[in-house]
């Protein structure tokens, strides 16, 4: 099994959720609201203006097909 970071991003579904943590060990969990893959030199989905919302954008190559998976997830209340 690769344990690489990100390497299991294609595994998650709508609505799956993700726990971010940080430094201190406090974390904020997200749930996933868009999933979508896009041409490598496409940076539009690091787009911030979110509106607001707390929202946490994970990025990755696929190396399959030469795309980007992009995840976008809001935080949970």
């Amino acid at each position: 099994m690769d344990y690489k970071l990100f390497s299991r991003l294609n595994e998650l579904e709508l609505n799956d959720e993700i726990t971010v943590y940080d430094l201190s060990g406090k974390n904020k969990t997200y749930k996933i609201y868009e999933i979508y893959e896009t041409k490598p030199d496409d940076m539009s989905c690091t787009f911030q203006d979110t509106g607001g919302l707390r929202i946490v954008t994970l990025v990755t190559c696929n190396n399959v097909n030469g795309k980007r998976l992009v995840i976008h997830a809001k935080e949970i209340p």
